[in-house]
């Protein structure tokens, strides 16, 4: 099915195509009831339309720039490469980005109507993802719009999302790890669109095969990733970890089985290496996030590396072309970007 035309929108509000432009035009100065106005804007938001009028903008504006809407500080390695990418991205088309705050995210809508931005990218991070108010206003002003890793990929989102496979990342381990009978799995104790999907996929594996899976959730909460963002080194939860590893590690001493630990948070990695190395040497330990971990320091260590600034290129490529109008520009384009297994020797 291609992208919704204006004759569709009319067809579904029950309108003339003229009455749509008209409704859906700021600056029209035609008169239009407005019961109206909102019901053609409905039917534009039901079938995810974009109007023409968009590229027209851009031809006739000059900022040539993207609102990115962050609420990480681009300190964090994570982040600054998602916007490393979508800057390298842009850049090659001849546009920049300007860095806005997520408080900011409605300003930013503002901006794009009175031109002084082509158009928003929103990046999620951890459980952040776009937030309705925002979502609610890009629907209504048609607004150039691509989420970054906020876990939608779902077909009712009616703009472009770049997403993360976090569910394939655990397949590439335990494939990795194939022949492996117990498992300890280590995840800390959020509700992240990121640990269901691993969590998904640790359930389907254990369900289709013999895999026996010991599941040790951390106390790690946003607060303490947000500590952490911070710059707050405290990592008092790894006492406990350790201490709750190891009696796990050690009750399986003896026992004839193949033992293996996964890590969902790249910080807890260098701790659970640490604990295997003392109580069950040979004991293989994948992160499934490098996070702050120094890979090059734990030979034999396997973790999972997200492709960021691919993600950003992409989102990228998606901005401009829905901005622009670009024939065959997808409106609901939504790409999962798979990560790559990293072996240090």
């Amino acid at each position: 099915m291609g992208r919704p035309t204006l004759r569709d929108v009319a067809a579904r509000a029950g309108v003339s195509a003229s009455a749509v432009s008209y409704a859906l035009n700021d600056a029209s100065t035609v008169r239009l009831a407005e019961a109206t106005k909102q019901r053609v804007r409905q039917a534009a938001r039901e079938l995810g339309y974009v109007p023409n009028g968009v590229a027209r903008s851009l031809q006739a504006r000059a900022s040539r720039t993207f609102g990115v809407i962050l609420g990480k500080a681009l300190t964090l390695a994570r982040y600054a490469s998602i916007v490393d990418g979508l800057a390298r991205g842009l850049r090659t088309e001849g546009f920049r980005i300007s860095l806005l705050e997520e408080a900011d995210a409605l300003r930013g809508v503002d901006d794009v109507r009175a031109g002084t931005l082509d158009g928003l990218i929103f990046i999620g991070h951890d459980d952040q993802g776009v937030p309705s108010a925002l979502r609610d206003a890009i629907a209504e002003f048609h607004i150039a719009f691509v989420a970054v890793d906020c876990g939608s990929g779902a077909e009712q989102e009616r703009y472009p999302t770049v997403d993360f496979d976090y569910g394939e990342g655990v397949r590439q381990s335990l494939a990795f790890l194939a022949g492996v009978e117990r498992l300890v799995y280590i995840r800390p104790g959020i509700d992240s669109y990121a640990e269901e999907a691993r969590a998904r996929a640790i359930e389907e594996a254990a369900g289709a095969s013999a895999l026996e899976v010991h599941t040790l959730t951390t106390d790690v909460t946003l607060e303490t990733i947000a500590r952490f963002d911070a710059g707050d080194a405290d990592r008092s939860h790894h006492h406990t970890l350790i201490r709750q590893l190891g009696e796990i590690l050690a009750s399986w001493a003896g026992v004839p089985a193949r033992s293996a630990v996964l890590c969902a948070w790249g910080a807890d990695a260098e701790a659970a290496y640490r604990t295997a190395s003392m109580h069950a040497p040979g004991t293989q330990v994948v992160a499934l996030a490098a996070g702050a971990l120094s890979p090059g320091l734990w030979p034999g260590l396997v973790y999972s590396r997200l492709p960021l600034e691919e993600g950003g290129r992409s989102a990228a490529r998606l901005i401009v072309a829905v901005a622009r109008g670009e024939d065959g520009a997808d409106a609901r384009a939504h790409l999962m970007l798979a990560p790559s297994l990293q072996h240090e020797r």
